[in-house]
């Protein structure tokens, strides 16, 4: 077996068996070939534990967590029992991943549990817990109460889907998903101490991969002279520097910016971001200490006038600044009254959204870089995007009012509204919009828009807030078409008080969403098929229309046509008209030139001329032998065979007379004294 598995099966057999005897744990693998599984076996053989390891999965309840402790696997804390067999313990032990243990999933037959994660969000601290469904929700207080020393009585877990969930109620009848996350509420305890404690470090150290060491430092928090306190805690070696400072935060409540170290290497002093694995700590565990810086303030004395009045308030809100680090002890004086007199929004507002912008800008720098995304624009905006749109992308719409001359404002602020959980909770489920009451103009604009949106009974409430009466956080909701305010959130209330309000209030929400949900859909459904409707008889209306349009444009094209065929045939009557009258006109004047036609008995000689016609009419002359051809095409001119259509061939041999010189005699041509003519209509 290489090294490297070695040490996680000792690491494994650690976790599972609470012993810290690096020799004896060794000892006892030796003596069963480190076999896992036997090994555990022996352990709890000789501790009289009845676990039969074949067949039946067994229950590491008592084993993994003894009373009062809090176990970790290499991985991180494990708090729940895990069903093992014997064919897969050794690979759950040495691959265990609390992302995935989920257990078989919702159609899993029999009776084998699964493995639901919960992370449960706590003030400034996120527990994550796991337990097999087959257990009652009292199981996850149990851990809790292990885990964050907080009495199972004083418990109050919210962030169910049902409304309400009792102690004995078995987690599988809440048929949830593997992923959930709650909030622990606990009402009944104002500033409770919850310590981060961390099993003792069992992991040797690899040197093949050092990001999967584990590391256990003491930390020794200086509260005062004789109030040191010292905690042991375990981190993986992938986590940062950071994520140290930030765990000791959450055991401390000393804010990382407020953090002054002692004992770190050179490299990490200027790095939080590097990894503790290639830290060089001491082993077998690593000392450091802890103070918190102090706060810069004036020396108070006690006011004598009006003047020593006012730069004795000036004092007071001094102090409510610290300093990010060492160097910042040294600030002027000057430099903090000028960031103190600095307001949130700047006096008589004109333009909303510079007035938000400018809030959102003066309160990162005042709260730090962690506080609720404010909605940069108009109030009339921040209700229509946020509660006038469709049923399910609405959200609350969380009002905050400040007032700097209020001394709850600033504890509020840094301590309560820029708080982790309630940052998350209001960003995943409200929109924000902050307006600053402190000069009485942007009072009274507020004054004009409330009146606006909320009726005059919740203006006048609004203005009647004195600067001790804020803050102030106004829930508003939309209850059909009516925009409502459902809650209002004084500055006085702490950080469960306030996140009981905005869990009540959004359950109510989103009871309420729901049921808009469907009405919203069967609304839309019915619009749709509407929409359809109208769609399909405009089609149709509009088919009709397309159809009788093109009968109309057909019946215009056939009567265009038809009066362009009138039209062709009246101007080709015309023309054939005005050609017939020419034409006749022609044959009557060649007509009365035409020389008379020689007598039988003329002494003259005479040529006998026959012409054959399209129509097989004979057409029969005499002419004399001395006229000329053109005498000829008179002739057959008049008799209504116009030369311009008609040539004139001879028979035999074949000649086309109309290619010949008509200035020429018959009797050259040799048509004398008879001759038989062809009349042939031109091509």
């Amino acid at each position: 077996m290489a090294a490297g598995e070695r040490e996680q099966v000792l690491a494994d057999f650690q976790a599972c068996t609470q012993l810290d005897d690096i020799e004896t744990c060794i000892a006892i693998l030796d003596q069963h070939d480190w076999n896992l599984v036997k090994a555990i076996n022996s352990v709890m053989h000789d501790n009289q534990m009845d676990s039969p390891i074949s067949g039946d999965p067994i229950q590491f309840s008592s084993l993994l967590r003894p009373p009062g402790e809090t176990n970790f696997f290499t991985t991180g804390i494990f708090s729940d029992p895990v069903p093992l067999r014997e064919n897969n313990i050794a690979d759950s032990m040495a691959h265990f991943d609390p992302g995935s243990a989920s257990g078989p999933g919702p159609s899993s037959t029999g009776n084998t549990p699964r493995m639901l994660h919960f992370k449960v969000e706590y003030r400034e601290r996120s527990v994550d817990v796991y337990v097999a469904d087959n257990e009652p929700v009292a199981r996850i207080k149990e851990i809790l109460a292990a885990e964050l020393s907080i009495p199972v009585g004083k418990q109050e877990l919210r962030g169910w889907t049902n409304r309400k969930v009792y102690d004995n109620k078995i987690l599988r009848e809440l048929h949830l998903p593997k992923e959930n996350t709650l909030f622990l509420l606990t009402p009944e305890i104002s500033q409770p101490t919850v310590s981060k404690s961390l099993p003792s470090s069992s992991a040797l150290s690899s040197e093949e991969d050092s990001s999967s060491k584990m590391y256990r430092l003491k930390v020794i928090f200086k509260e005062g002279i004789g109030a040191d306190k010292s905690y042991t805690l375990r981190f993986d070696g992938s986590d940062t520097v950071r994520q140290v400072k930030e765990s000791v935060a959450s055991v401390t409540d000393v804010p990382v910016r407020h953090q002054i170290w002692t004992g770190w290497p050179d490299a990490a002093k200027k790095n939080d971001s590097m990894k503790l694995a290639v830290c060089s700590f001491s082993q077998p565990y690593h000392t450091l200490e802890l103070s918190k810086a102090n706060v810069f303030s004036k020396k108070k004395t006690k006011p004598t006038d009006a003047m020593d009045l006012e730069n004795s308030e000036d004092e007071i809100v001094s102090e409510s600044y610290s300093m990010d680090d060492e160097s910042d002890l040294f600030l002027s004086e000057e430099a903090l009254i000028r960031k103190k007199l600095q307001p949130l929004m700047p006096e008589s507002v004109n333009d909303e959204m510079e007035a938000l912008e400018h809030f959102t800008r003066e309160f990162r720098e005042r709260y730090g870089e962690c506080h609720p995304v404010f909605y940069v624009g108009s109030l009339d905006n921040a209700i229509k995007d946020s509660l006038m749109c469709k049923a399910k992308d609405r959200k609350m719409l969380a009002i905050y009012l400040h007032h700097d001359g209020s001394i709850l404002s600033n504890v509020f602020c840094s301590q309560i509204l820029c708080s982790e959980g309630v940052v998350n909770y209001l960003t995943s489920n409200f929109a924000v919009w902050a307006w600053d009451m402190t000069h009485e103009t942007n009072s009274d604009r507020l004054f004009t828009m409330a009146t606006r949106h909320f009726g005059s009974v919740v203006a006048t409430q609004v203005r009647g807030y004195q600067p001790d009466d804020l803050p102030v956080l106004l829930i508003i909701t939309r209850s059909r078409s009516a925009i409502e305010v459902v809650d209002v959130v004084r500055g006085n209330e702490d950080i469960d008080g306030l996140m009981t309000h905005l869990i009540q209030d959004y359950e109510v929400f989103r009871e309420q969403q729901k049921a808009e949900i469907v009405e919203e859909t069967e609304r839309e459904a019915r619009e749709k098929i509407l929409q359809e409707q109208n769609a399909a008889y405009k089609a149709s209306l509009e088919a009709d229309r397309k159809k009788l349009e093109a009968q109309r444009e057909e019946e215009r094209r056939r009567q265009e046509e038809e009066e362009r065929e009138k039209k062709k045939r009246s101007d080709e009557e015309r023309r054939q008209s005005n050609e017939k009258a020419h034409k006749q006109a022609i044959q009557d004047s060649l007509a009365r030139k035409m020389p008379k036609e020689p007598s039988e008995d003329c002494p003259e000689p005479t040529s006998v001329l026959r012409i054959r016609t399209p129509k097989r009419d004979m057409l029969t002359r005499r002419f004399l032998a001395t006229d000329k051809l053109m005498t000829v095409f008179n002739y057959i001119v008049t008799q209504g065979y116009h030369m311009e259509e008609y040539k004139v061939l001879t028979t035999f041999p074949r000649r086309d007379l109309s290619q010949l010189d008509s200035d020429k005699t018959l009797e050259e041509l040799k048509l004398y004294p008879q001759e038989t003519l062809i009349l042939e209509e031109r091509t």
